[in-house]
């Protein structure tokens, strides 16, 4: 009797190769790739560092030309001769990296694809240095994509979908692995509707709602940092007790006296 088992490795390649067409075959998939373009331009463009990795889905994001750290990894489930940037083989939730090891962080739909998402956030809050940079790209589950896609994942009696995280329930993950993290910033309300004057007024609407960042986009990014230490964000303050230098009383036959008793008090018991 032979039993057939699918490696991790094998299901995170198969899903990131079904993103990345759906990246490149649809037209919400391409606006989306030049919003998170723009967005990651202005987000790395104040990250510094020697180590950045991109795990995840092959986006078409040009990342050779974002982030000012020295030297640029891609994790890949599978070797590739066409590769731009420097591959590493590896899965997301076993990252080969050292502990406190890489300056930042982006995960193209990782958490999406991946089979154990808790064990790959642990595994970045791992291998980041202390306030390192970690930027995560996931799709909405409360967007129009989302629905549909739990719609598919629900009538597919088993089979296998991306099953996406809301970027609320992401910041509560973050927060108790000891990031820091600012709101999500959502894109790609909706797919294109063609051009001429409708699609015009679409895309600017559509532009929009980016701007006043509605939390009804296909995807969103979010950006945390690992904190040195948890409570240093937790916004209480903590103040070490000043010392005070107490002088010691005067005892007499081995019974000391009391703080409480006053000079003059002591003065009249000398004299009598």
């Amino acid at each position: 009797m032979s039993v057939s088992v699918t490696s991790p490795m094998t299901e995170e390649a198969n899903r990131h190769n079904d993103l990345s067409r759906w990246y490149r075959d649809k037209p919400v998939g391409r606006r989306l790739t030049t919003q998170l373009t723009k967005a990651l331009n202005e987000s790395l463009e104040q990250v510094f560092g020697y180590h950045m990795l991109v795990t995840g889905v092959d986006m078409n994001l040009e990342l050779s030309r974002i982030g000012k750290t020295q030297r640029l990894f891609r994790l890949v489930t599978r070797t590739s001769t066409n590769q731009p940037l420097q591959a590493v083989v590896a899965a997301s939730h076993d990252l080969p990296f050292a502990t406190d090891s890489l300056d930042a962080l982006v995960l193209c739909h990782t958490l999406d694809a991946s089979s154990a998402p808790h064990q790959t956030l642990r595994e970045c809050q791992r291998v980041l240095v202390s306030n390192g940079h970690l930027f995560v790209i996931s799709f909405n589950p409360l967007s129009i994509h989302g629905a549909s896609n739990s719609l598919r994942r629900w009538l597919s009696f088993g089979r296998k979908h991306t099953k996406s995280v809301s970027g609320r329930r992401l910041g509560d993950w973050l927060s108790l692995l000891g990031f820091s993290h600012a709101a999500p910033r959502y894109f790609a309300n909706f797919a294109p509707p063609g051009r001429g004057r409708v699609g015009r007024l679409m895309d600017r609407f559509d532009r929009w709602l980016v701007r006043v960042n509605s939390p009804m986009g296909t995807a969103y990014l979010l950006h945390a940092r690992k904190r040195a230490a948890a409570h240093l964000e937790s916004g209480v303050k903590f103040h070490r007790p000043r010392l005070i230098s107490i002088p010691l009383g005067k005892a007499q036959e081995g019974v000391p006296v009391p703080r409480h008793v006053g000079r003059f008090q002591q003065d009249g018991a000398e004299t009598t």
